[in-house]
């Protein structure tokens, strides 16, 4: 690439510049009319972008071209100054740079505020343009150039009001589709555990935080994450209704990871595509999928996001939405993803959940109360699997509440027992931490016991010994879920 500069006008027109973003970013190709200001900036790659070829025709209609490449959509403001003035400038710097003037309007050519000209600066400006004075003695053109990856297209809209002018421009810069920015890793739905693929720049925090069979996108930002093992989760296969309903569901239940993740720069298009190769990719079949208008109105696709967010929330990012549920068959059950993809301001919020199906720990061993203190007779202690947990929390979940019976019933059955509550994990994380986790999540069976079970304090001790006491290897999930557990102890 190379830098070819010429001094034209008042305008300084470079081509095939590397992009450089300053403190006030002009685009490399057009400097800004001297004493501009800069009102609203936008940069989003590989974003698509509809822009009219010219006024509205003699039938009223609006003609548009639907581009894709890297988005640049900057407002000018500029004191005391004509927007014929102005709009020469740009005219004849492009011209000169050989750019083919694609369409060009001048004043009343251009329409009315009763006959299209709102619709024809609305298509260049974008949403900065509602409700905007700057209509008056309007100029408008639309050019296209050879760029160093592809053509290089410009739309241009001048308007003035009481003696400013604003210039809305818009470049779009074809570019090659990348479609390989997401590292996968085949070796964690095969179970071994291994690194994702080659190519994988993220540091070693990043790789923790992320679900280990598939890597953010480069440079997002990780926003809120949430673990939650053996939950129910309902994914939408269909547009939601006014009341958020969708008349189709995927109704899963199993370990459910959700990340939430801000991106800068870039387009709902281009992250989603790059999900949807990566899924792709391992192996996944599409069970759903829609974008933009076909994921429904503002109120259904902001909706149909908060289905999959962490909190339920995507706050303002429900714009230019895509969309999709992909399922894949593995040795240990069904491996369910959601992606949904929503921009706001030139930024995407990337909801991802990935639901990985098993059996209920219930089936690890059965939960009565004649089972429990059989083995106890037997071996001194019984291993309960119906306790749940948020990952990293040690608050007892209402699902709980079949083993807590059975305990319940114990204690009531046999007066004379004392027991140890014991927790107990896998050896995923830090063994200090794993081990305080353990004595919490214990405590608070004891107290839940105690409180809603009406079990005398007294009769049970709570501890917790972490990863230090397996009953099976942590090199598999099944292992690990094993190890997840709560014994009780006999206590003399």
């Amino acid at each position: 690439m190379f830098m070819f500069l010429r001094v034209l006008f008042l305008l300084t027109f470079s081509l095939f510049a590397p992009l450089v973003i300053a403190e006030e970013p002009d685009h490399p190709l057009l400097t800004r009319y001297p004493g501009a200001e800069i009102d609203e900036w936008l940069y989003t790659e590989y974003e698509k972008v509809d822009l009219p070829t010219g006024p509205l025709d003699a039938g009223g209609n609006l003609h548009i071209d639907t581009l894709v490449g890297d988005l640049t959509r900057i407002v000018y403001e500029i004191e005391s100054v004509s927007t014929l003035k102005v709009f020469e400038n740009y005219r004849g710097a492009l011209k000169e740079s050989g750019a083919q003037l694609v369409s060009v309007c001048e004043l009343d050519e251009c329409g009315d505020k009763d006959s299209g000209l709102h619709e024809l600066a609305a298509s260049v400006a974008g949403v900065s343009y509602f409700g905007s004075n700057f209509y008056r003695k309007p100029y408008f053109l639309r050019a296209s150039l050879s760029g160093a990856q592809g053509m290089v297209h410009v739309g241009l809209f001048v308007g003035g009001f009481d003696g400013d002018v604003r210039v809305q421009q818009v470049v779009v810069e074809e570019v090659p589709r990348q479609n390989t920015l997401i590292s996968v890793s085949e070796e964690y739905l095969s179970r071994a555990h291994k690194d994702a693929a080659t190519g994988d720049q993220r540091t070693a925090e990043e790789k923790k935080q992320d679900h280990p069979m598939m890597a953010r996108y480069p440079g997002a930002r990780l926003y809120r994450s949430r673990t939650v093992e053996y939950e129910k989760m309902s994914l939408p296969l269909t547009v939601l209704n006014s009341e958020g309903v969708a008349s189709e569901n995927l109704d899963l239940t199993g370990d459910i990871t959700q990340h939430s993740y801000q991106i800068e720069n870039v387009s709902t298009l281009k992250v989603f595509q790059n999900y949807l190769e990566a899924i792709e990719k391992l192996g996944f079949t599409l069970e759903y999928a829609c974008e933009k208008a076909e994921c429904g109105g503002d109120d259904a696709s902001e909706a149909l996001g908060e289905r999959l967010a962490v909190t339920g929330d995507v706050e303002n990012y429900f714009r230019d939405p895509h969309y999709l549920i992909a399922s894949r068959e593995v040795a240990e059950g069904r491996v369910v993803v959601g992606i949904y993809a929503g921009g706001f301001e030139g930024e995407v919020w990337l909801q991802q959940v990935v639901i990985e199906e098993t059996g209920t720990e219930n089936d690890l061993i059965e939960v009565n109360a004649d089972q429990l203190y059989q083995e106890i007779e037997r071996s001194g202690k019984a291993l309960v699997y119906g306790i749940y947990f948020d990952t990293d929390s040690a608050e007892v979940k209402e699902n709980s509440a079949e083993a807590l019976e059975a305990i319940s019933e114990l204690m009531t059955s046999h007066p004379e027992l004392d027991l140890y509550v014991v927790g107990h994990t896998d050896d995923t994380g830090e063994s200090d931490y794993n081990l305080s986790l353990s004595g919490r999540r214990a405590a608070s069976v004891a107290e839940v016991l105690t409180a809603q079970y009406s079990v005398e304090s007294g009769r049970l001790a709570a501890a917790g010994v972490g990863p230090y006491a397996p009953v099976a290897g942590n090199e598999s999930k099944e292992g690990k879920r094993l190890n997840r557990r709560v014994e009780l102890v006999r206590r003399l």
